[in-house]
């Protein structure tokens, strides 16, 4: 892999505002910058709550029908990213207004770089005191309350979702406070070697895991000698290796799934991992040939050095159709 995590993030955002800008919001990537005219719609409202003395933000998106015990997905944007910018992209809302299900996405701080992130422990944010994990607890608290005395609602359950910087924080949760979550769903994420081997959960948390087989940031071979200073990371194989490994999942299955779209230069294998003496899974939709992309998210065709930085979005499956169709079993 001839393009770094670090690089590849500081080539889009030095291009963000001369070649790339504004993209479209179909393109996804950890630092881009977005259109308006994304997948989601307009009914969202932005709520603030104040989480170690900042006024924290995220914007929720409720359905126009609902069951009297609904679940939420909080979905988490990347590196430089928003939540606004994810929930364009995504297309969870409209699997949401469908589905019956609400959405969550919390807002991530600025680093001293001005780079919006939410803190899973890179090196370059080692001085960071903000706390994410109890941040994106607190957004799930707020949304009960919210949700309870505005619309009588109460939540049945919880999952967590996101993209690259927020893949990787679907997993610190998963490690750091499963018992607030019912399943995750990391896309393009990975583990930081330096609290993988204190990954603790209180209690079982199935995983899905989509990954590109040719990232040029989340790197598929990880970083374990921290050569590109975000600090040690996993590769891909190990990450589903450490969860497989700690639920002690014996039975493995592998399908390659329809690949009607042969324009997007990948094709996707679904994995999975369970036993016979348990209920739980680990799931891996492997992108091969897929880059550091959403799966679903429109091609755009006319911005070619998007693409190529980024790779294009896998259009065999709709991102937030499968990670709803593993979430569901957990409702």
């Amino acid at each position: 892999m001839n393009t770094t995590r670090f690089s590849a993030v500081a080539l889009a955002l030095a291009l963000g505002a001369s070649l790339l800008a504004p993209l479209p919001s179909q393109l996804v990537s950890a630092a881009r910058a977005s259109s308006d005219n994304g997948r989601a719609p307009a009914s969202s409202t932005q709520l603030s709550i104040t989480h170690q003395g900042r006024s924290r933000h995220y914007r929720l998106h409720v359905p126009d029908s609902l069951p009297a015990r609904a679940p939420l997905v909080v979905a988490m944007h990347g590196f430089g990213s928003s939540a606004q910018r994810l929930q364009s992209y995504s297309g969870i809302d409209a699997v949401a207004d469908r589905e019956g299900f609400i959405v969550a996405y919390p807002q991530g701080t600025q680093d001293d770089q001005g780079r919006t992130f939410f803190n899973v422990g890179y090196q370059f944010h080692s001085a960071s005191d903000v706390d994410d994990v109890a941040f994106v607890i607190a957004v799930v608290n707020h949304v009960r309350q919210h949700m309870d005395a505005g619309f009588g609602i109460a939540l049945s359950s919880v999952f967590a979702t996101g993209m690259s910087n927020g893949g990787d924080m679907s997993f610190y949760l998963a490690c750091k406070a499963s018992k607030h979550f019912d399943a995750i769903a990391p896309v393009t994420g990975t583990m930081m070697t330096s609290w993988q081997h204190d990954c603790t959960p209180e209690k079982p948390i199935p995983v899905l895991a989509v990954n590109g087989t040719e990232d040029a940031v989340t790197l598929p071979e990880g970083d374990p000698t921290n050569r590109d200073g975000w600090g040690a990371y996993l590769s891909t194989e190990d990450v589903i290796q450490h969860w497989v490994n700690h639920y002690r999942l014996d039975d493995v299955q592998q399908e390659s799934l329809p690949n009607p779209s042969f324009l997007d230069g990948s094709r996707v294998e679904r994995v999975r991992y369970t036993a016979s003496d348990s209920d739980m899974v680990v799931e891996f939709l492997r992108v091969v040939g897929g880059g550091h992309a959403w799966p679903g998210a429109p091609m755009a065709w006319w911005r070619p050095r998007a693409w190529l930085a980024w790779g294009f979005p896998n259009q065999d499956i709709d991102a937030a159709e499968e990670i709803w169709r593993f979430f569901e079993q957990y409702k």
